[in-house]
């Protein structure tokens, strides 16, 4: 039987505060395929959290992808979040871990993994691990996307065909705020929105709205919530009508084009870069999320960072109106 990424790499990241187990994943990504209408459901099930997911739970999302694609049943791949949110993306508390980073709280541990042990678990699990499935997968993917749509789940959207959003949904990656301007998928922030918004997203940390992404081009259409479900089913069906061969040699068309424009070489500083990015030297005052987490827990510290900057910039929607 095939070895997952979080089996294989047990010895780069800090595996203690690592969630591996496979039924405990599945349990927070759901997959069920609608035979009737060639339609696939990936669904995010960790309301409570914001569906926020443990690292491994992008490996798993990545395969799912891998599944639909190679079933024949399969036309169109919807993502999905339960509850008020589309997904927050790694849960925070794993961050820097999943690299070997250890609890911080004596000498030993706060030890830098080194560059080796960083390259792998960026490369096979937060980058071919579950975007590049998507990228590159010759079904068509549609994002169904209400409230945060933030790092592991913006990188979805980011990646997929179609984005379908109500107009709270709001979009970015918190990691510009761990790391400054960043890897994660530069590439495609350029190809969506541009130059202009992705240096003004990156360098401000700041989200971007519905309407303001449906305008730029990261949202295919933005509609209400009650009506969500429906423009998601309906794009859905429209795609399906079409042969699958068709489909896929459409979307294997689409993937020489994008290969011509850079996609390959965008998509590797997307693992380089984040092996610099994760290596910062921090000066005396700066905000340094590893520090901050250890020492007032994870609620705390993204709150007091979203107090640093104006209502505009900040990230939580229980904190822009102070």
């Amino acid at each position: 039987m095939k070895k997952s990424e979080a089996e294989l790499l047990r010895n780069h990241w800090d595996a203690e505060h690592m969630e591996t187990d496979p039924e405990v994943l599945a349990s927070y990504v759901k997959y069920h395929v609608d035979e009737q209408r060639s339609v696939a459901t990936i669904t995010f099930d960790r309301p409570e959290r914001l569906n926020a997911l443990p690292v491994a739970a992008f490996e798993r999302i990545g395969d799912l992808v891998r599944e639909a694609e190679a079933d024949d049943r399969v036309k169109v791949i919807v993502f999905k979040g339960e509850g008020d949110h589309f997904g927050t993306g790694a849960d925070a508390s794993e961050l820097g871990h999943y690299i070997g980073y250890k609890s911080g709280k004596d000498k030993e541990s706060r030890r830098r993994p080194s560059q080796r042990q960083r390259i792998l678990p960026d490369r096979n699990v937060l980058s071919s691990g579950f975007t590049r499935p998507i990228i590159e997968s010759l079904k068509a993917t549609i994002c169904q996307v209400q409230g945060y749509c933030y790092g592991g789940h913006f990188q979805i959207a980011l990646s997929s065909d179609i984005v379908i959003a109500t107009p709270d949904a709001k979009f970015t990656h918190p990691a510009f705020r761990y790391l400054g301007p960043g890897p994660q998928d530069m590439y495609h922030w350029i190809e969506k929105v541009g130059l202009t918004t992705m240096k003004d997203v990156m360098l401000t940390m700041r989200a971007i709205g519905a309407e303001e992404a449906e305008r730029k081009g990261l949202v295919t259409k933005v509609v209400q919530p009650d009506e969500l479900e429906k423009w998601v089913n309906d794009y859905a069906d429209a795609i399906a009508v079409m042969p699958l061969d068709s489909l896929m040699m459409g979307k294997a068309m689409m993937q020489i084009i994008m290969e011509a424009r850079g996609k390959g070489l965008g998509a590797m500083t997307g693992w380089v870069g984040h092996g610099w990015a994760t290596n910062l030297s921090f000066d005396e005052g700066d905000w340094n999320f590893l520090r901050e987490r250890r020492e007032k827990g994870v609620a705390k510290a993204l709150e007091e960072r979203d107090k640093l900057v104006a209502p505009y910039f900040r990230l939580g929607e229980t904190r822009a109106a102070e």
